[in-house]
């Protein structure tokens, strides 16, 4: 096992990573304290990822602080602002998204304007806007996203969570979902599809998706589970430590492939002292049907078995998912890398590849040139990650080698169908996508 790190990673900073938070709940936004160019893509990223313009003409949002875009609106400043301070354009921003309807407003420096020294919390205490604000003074110069994400949502929680004496019960918080991850609408309705089948009530998703208000009754739930080690341990912590809610999830592996959703199921529903059949029939149902799958396809062409895969992607993804595709699929990892990195999936994947004398390189936070000459020197039949891996592996003109999407950034392919890649089904899902792309580049189809 061979391991390297980089120190230019290519994905999104911990700017992008509070701005997700925010925009991640219904009736709530980032304005964005920056020049016009520090916002403009991710405000672009975010309405891709998360579509909720009441109107496909731009024009309706053509306006002083939206500039044709309808998430992320930003102060618009300049070099007089620089100088001078950005306090009136702040002011004037927060008074026109006062006719928006917002429930709450994030205003967020980016990192070049938290050199201004500007004093956000006092600007805004001015003012005394009708909605809840919370101030991020500064998401650092070289944070990660998840970083700026449980930053962000620490402080949400701090401002907009109500003390609760009493607990709803079999209810969770789901935490560490974002709508800046892969396929992340279809993978939070598998979390709580599986829930309801369990009996366990969803009372918040904090925060992909949600609405302010059941963030506003996040500590009425008896457990909180934690889906990404990267993006929700720290926001676990914290709802323990002020609301009394213990956590699941940042220990035990998460929900991707079959034996690691039997675990992490199984660990919620033991919490609960719920029977277990539920999780297992679920589980037996899921195998059943890929069995019968994978035998036709052993039979007809040798099948999965022997076959090489590099995987690139979050750890609390690419640890349960690599174990998954080599203990019960039989393929091969030759590449294995982590963008957001957590302590336990790094130390569980390190151990796997060990214990099972597993030649990967492991690699930690990789920019695109270490992609690139790691994939050409490995080969692999399979692919597993971002448009970034996909656009790297058709540059090298390879024809023999299949793509799965399973991490952010992706947007190539349009999700209209229930199709997750967590939980039973999104196991489902993997492992038609495995078969079905072998296939193709193998001139079966």
């Amino acid at each position: 096992m061979t391991k390297t790190s980089s120190n230019t990673p290519h994905r999104p900073d911990s700017l992008a990573g509070a701005i997700s938070a925010f925009e991640g709940i219904h009736n709530a936004c980032a304005l964005i304290n920056s020049p016009l160019g520090c916002r403009n893509y991710l405000a672009y990223l975010i309405q891709i990822q998360d579509p909720q313009a009441t109107s496909l003409n731009s024009d309706a949002y053509m306006t002083e602080f939206h500039f044709g875009l309808p998430r992320a609106p930003c102060t618009f400043i300049d070099e007089y602002d620089y100088v001078n301070s950005a306090e009136p354009k702040i002011k004037k921003a927060l008074t026109y998204l006062s006719g928006w309807n917002q429930g709450l407003v994030g205003v967020i420096n980016a990192p070049g304007t938290s050199l201004i020294g500007d004093d956000l919390t006092g600007i805004v205490r001015k003012i005394s806007p009708k909605f809840k604000t919370v101030t991020i003074e500064s998401t650092s110069f070289t944070g990660t996203f998840a970083d700026g994400f449980k930053k962000a949502i620490i402080e949400i929680l701090k401002t907009v969570t109500k003390e609760s004496s009493g607990k709803i019960p079999k209810s969770v918080n789901l935490v560490g979902p974002n709508i800046f991850h892969y396929n992340w609408e279809n993978n939070v309705e598998e979390i709580k599809k599986t829930f309801e089948l369990m009996g366990i009530r969803t009372l918040s998703t904090i925060c992909a998706g949600e609405d302010l208000s059941k963030i506003e009754q996040a500590a009425k739930a008896e457990l909180n589970v934690v889906l990404s080690e990267e993006y929700g341990d720290t926001i676990a912590k914290f709802l323990e430590r002020n609301f009394g809610i213990p956590a699941l999830g940042i220990k035990e592996p998460s929900p991707f492939g079959l034996m690691a959703s039997e675990q992490w199921f199984g660990s919620i529903a033991k919490f609960f002292n719920l029977h277990s059949e539920i999780v297992e029939s679920e589980s037996r149902k899921i195998r059943m049907k890929c069995y019968r799958t994978l035998e036709r396809l052993s039979l007809l062409t040798g099948g999965l078995k022997g076959k090489t895969f590099a995987i690139f992607g979050d750890s609390s993804a690419v640890a349960p998912l690599t174990i998954f595709l080599h203990k019960y699929l039989g393929m091969y990892p030759e590449i294995v890398g982590l963008r957001e990195v957590g302590p336990h999936n790094k130390s569980s994947i390190e151990s796997y590849l060990s214990e099972n004398s597993l030649d990967a390189t492991l690699l930690f936070s990789p920019d695109q040139y270490e992609i690139q000459r790691n994939l050409l020197i490995r080969n692999p039949h399979l692919i597993y990650g971002s448009v970034i891996e996909e656009r790297i592996s058709k540059a090298a003109q390879n024809k023999h080698q299949a793509f799965i999407p399973i991490s952010h950034p992706y947007s190539e392919r349009v999700l209209l169908t229930y199709r997750p890649t967590v939980g039973f089904n999104g196991a489902l899902t993997l492992v038609e996508d495995t078969i079905n792309s072998i296939k193709e580049v193998e001139g079966q189809v």
